[in-house]
Parts: structure tokens; C-alpha cells; sequence
């Protein structure tokens, strides 16, 4: 009997791998930072995965208005929800969502900054475990007149952690990034 008891404490302290909690959980949500160009504009985007395959996104879009060249379109913030749609043999997913967007131009009627709406699609493609590509497209929809559609490319960095699931979803599918 002691000699079981024995054999059963130190296979559970030498082997790690026995119990979840003595090693380092791999994550199962990711949050993201990204910079990315395209036409028109200059992206940077920052998400938080809340829950499973649901993104909060916050994004900024300038064309360097006076910066680096002259003022076109105006630049716009927007912050999105977005749903993932994993594509398991590309190690890859999907995102599509909408958002409230806000620009700083003022239309004749109103004192105060444009608000509408911007759905976006997007893809994201990883390449290494932190490192992906992605490339989005952008509509916004709003009374403001010189906003146009954006489409970017870029380069995120994923940052992974653990949450604790209650076993309501399977984990199976999703692609380890």
C-alpha cells in the first residue's frame, strides 16, 4: 500500500503532464495589435477575443491627411464586433462584423462629429505562433461624404491566454495559433 501511495505521488509531481494544474494551460483566446496599408488608408487595429470567436475591435483609418500627402478622405475610428469563422486546414479564419463609426466631418445640418455604421470582412492567415497576415475590407456607411471604402493589409501580433471553459464549447475545431 505504501509503495502504490509512493508511485502515485511522485508520477503526479514528476509528470507534469498528469494534472492541469502544474503546467502552463495553452491558450485558447487571443487578442490582437496590427498596423496594415492599403488603399486608401493607413490601418491600426487593436481586438479583444471576450468570448469564443467574438472579437471586440477598435481601429483607426487615416490616408495621412497633410502628413505625408494631401487631406482626400477624411480619417475614421470605429469600433467593431466580430464573429470568427474558423478554417481549421488553413490554420486561418475568417471575421465579419459591424461597428459604429465616427469622423470628425461636420455635415451642414449637424454641430457636432459624423456617426454611422461600417460592416467589414477580413481574413487572417498565421505564420508563426504569435505572428499572422490579414487583409480586411471595410464600408462605411454614414451621411458623412468623404468617406470611402478601405481596404487593408497587414501584419498582427497575437497575444494568448487561458480562460476557463465550462465545457459548453469544443475546442476541437479551432485552429492552434
Amino acid at each position: 500500500m505504501r509503495r502504490l501511495l509512493l508511485l502515485v505521488i511522485l508520477s503526479t509531481t514528476c509528470f507534469h503532464s498528469v494534472g492541469q494544474d502544474v503546467g502552463q494551460m495553452n491558450p485558447n483566446r487571443f487578442s490582437y495589435v496590427s498596423l496594415g496599408a492599403g488603399f486608401p488608408y493607413v490601418s491600426g487595429r487593436i481586438a479583444f477575443e471576450a468570448t469564443h470567436n467574438t472579437y471586440i475591435e477598435l481601429q483607426g483609418l487615416t490616408d495621412g491627411g497633410a502628413v505625408w500627402k494631401e487631406n482626400v478622405y477624411n480619417d475614421w475610428r470605429s469600433i467593431s464586433l466580430l464573429k470568427a469563422f474558423d478554417l481549421k486546414p488553413l490554420s486561418s479564419e475568417i471575421r465579419m462584423g459591424a461597428g459604429i463609426v465616427q469622423t470628425a466631418e461636420r455635415i451642414s445640418q449637424q454641430r457636432a462629429n459624423t456617426f454611422g455604421m461600417t460592416p467589414s470582412l477580413g481574413f487572417s492567415s498565421v505564420i508563426r505562433p504569435k505572428w499572422a497576415v490579414y487583409g480586411s475590407i471595410y464600408y462605411p456607411i454614414s451621411p458623412a461624404t468623404s468617406l470611402t471604402t478601405g481596404i487593408t493589409f497587414g501584419l498582427e501580433y497575437r497575444i494568448g491566454r487561458y480562460v476557463k471553459e465550462n465545457g459548453l464549447y469544443s475546442r476541437k475545431g479551432r485552429p492552434n495559433f
